[in-house]
């Protein structure tokens, strides 16, 4: 164990899974945990989990992570925490949530964003936003209540994101912070606030008021850890929590990232690249624009749900079975995937079984299958179909083709050497991970450590807590190999627009 009376957690709250890591103030991991939190698909389109359960699940890792670690907790001396980014919580006068949190894969408000795609809503909230409309983040979710489930509304009295309810539960402090507000379809992105021209234009003037009305920087305290929450968790009172960050934005932090000179990648429920700017034109007619940890700069992103969930869908599915004797089913299917040629078949997988990042009624799709393929090849294809839709967010993002020379890569599939070489191979760049294996709570643990006065900045948090383990260089023969297969798949994805086209 280091030598040090320094120690700060990590919490990330996931759209599956919630981490807890301990970390010494030279980024080592101390101890880690991890709970499932369920969630509920009611209905079509419905994903949702209780927010007591989700609660209970931050206290239970803390605790888990403070007894492995048999480290005194006079010890650790901050905490804070990511989440996804979109969904929504509700939260009633009495600080209950009267509505289920919601989970940013929910797709209800779909016919919802294709009416405010027809009439106009949408451009003139992107004038503001620089995101393009979403069916999981608050900013369709809201309308959405309000015509369907009106009474939930009225009932509310505080709009959170994920990471900001469960730092309210820490602290009894509602509070908002830049990177996850700027992700809410609900942001004036240049001028950095919560707009009501942008909630009158989406029809919701009336959850205006709902909307935290303290805006906290990332590495600032939103207040001492509460009695109740210590008494709960086996943390001492009072000890700072701070703001905490969007998970893409906790990822790109503990990645070492805090110029606009590397790509991020994460893989993880959503397919999310991005990039730092200082400059918000760098940002227009992108789809997502948000605020970057670092005071005046912008992260442009791409992103969309066409990524590992699918994966883990066709894994249960169809090779679960298959690979039952062996220790680690995905494990398995990497080292299968890694032996195939990826000339010897032109399937093509459309990712988008929990939504698109093309057509947003579109759902997975196989092309080009034929009698001589096997699951062998399905299962390449899934693969494949997950890093092309990257492909195609690194291209918006760079559409003169002016691609960084280098990747920094994160997510749960960046602990497969199979997927970082593979993603080298398609992106045609360097790709480098670092060796901690949860990054996101890594990147609030940097906050927790500046509102704990032991670093004055991001960069020089960064530069004493990431480390960068490994580096991929891309195979150029592999690479031409996957751009052609890259355009195939575009043609694919221009192909489905007719079968989508609304009724007339």
């Amino acid at each position: 164990m280091p030598a040090t009376n320094a120690y700060y957690i990590g919490l990330d709250n996931g759209g599956t899974t919630t981490k807890c890591v301990l970390f010494d103030d030279t980024g080592n991991v101390i101890a880690m945990a991890s709970a499932r939190v369920p969630s509920k698909k009611t209905r079509e389109g419905f994903t949702e989990r209780d927010p007591e359960v989700w609660w209970q699940a931050n206290v239970s890792v803390i605790r888990e992570v403070i007894a492995k670690s048999e480290v005194n907790p006079k010890h650790i001396r901050a905490l804070a925490s990511c989440g996804f980014g979109g969904g929504l919580v509700m939260v009633g006068a009495d600080g209950k949530c009267v509505y289920p949190a919601i989970v940013s894969t929910d797709y209800r408000a779909d016919t919802l964003l294709s009416e405010f795609q027809r009439n106009g809503i949408e451009p003139a909230v992107y004038e503001k936003t620089l995101q393009r409309l979403w069916p999981g983040q608050p900013g369709m979710l809201l309308p959405w209540f309000k015509r369907h489930n009106p009474e939930v509304l009225r009932a509310c009295r505080h709009i959170l994101s994920a990471k900001d309810y469960i730092r309210y539960r820490l602290t009894g402090y509602f509070a908002a912070e830049p990177t996850d507000a700027s992700n809410t379809n609900l942001f004036n992105l240049k001028g950095r606030f919560f707009d009501p021209e942008i909630f009158s234009s989406l029809g919701i003037d009336e959850c205006f008021s709902k909307m935290p009305r303290v805006m906290l920087q990332p590495a600032e305290s939103a207040g001492g850890l509460s009695a109740q929450a210590a008494a709960l968790t086996g943390l001492t009172a009072g000890i700072p929590v701070a703001a905490g960050l969007y998970d893409v934005a906790a990822c790109t932090l503990a990645s070492g990232i805090t110029d606009d000179a590397i790509l991020t990648v994460v893989l993880g429920t959503w397919v999310i690249s991005g990039h730092m700017t200082p400059a918000y034109e760098n940002c227009l007619g992108l789809n997502n624009g948000m605020c970057a940890y670092r005071d005046g700069w912008y992260f442009s992103e791409e992103s969309s749900p066409a990524s590992a969930s699918n994966l883990d869908w066709f894994v249960e599915q169809f090779f679960a079975r298959r690979f039952a004797e062996e220790p680690n089913v995905y494990e398995a299917c990497n080292r299968l995937v890694a032996s195939m040629d990826p000339a010897q078949s032109d399937l093509v997988f459309l990712p988008y079984l929990y939504g698109s990042n093309s057509i947003p009624e579109a759902r997975g799709t196989f092309f080009n299958l034929a009698g001589h393929h096997t699951a062998d090849h399905v299962l390449m294809a899934v693969y494949e179909g997950i890093l092309f839709s990257l492909m195609q967010h690194v291209k918006n993002l760079y559409p003169k083709g002016d691609f960084p020379k280098l990747a920094r890569f994160s997510g749960g599939i960046a602990k497969s050497r199979v997927w970082c070489q593979m993603l080298a191979d398609v992106l045609g760049l360097s790709v480098e991970v670092t060796g901690c294996p949860e990054p996101g709570t890594l990147g609030v643990a940097m906050c927790a450590a500046i509102a704990d006065g032991r670093y004055a900045s991001f960069e020089e948090a960064s530069k004493a807590m990431t480390h960068v383990t490994d580096r991929f260089e891309p195979d150029m023969a592999k690479h031409e190999i996957y751009l052609k297969k890259f355009a195939t798949y575009e043609r694919a994805v221009a192909s489905i627009g007719a079968f989508y086209q609304p009724e007339k």
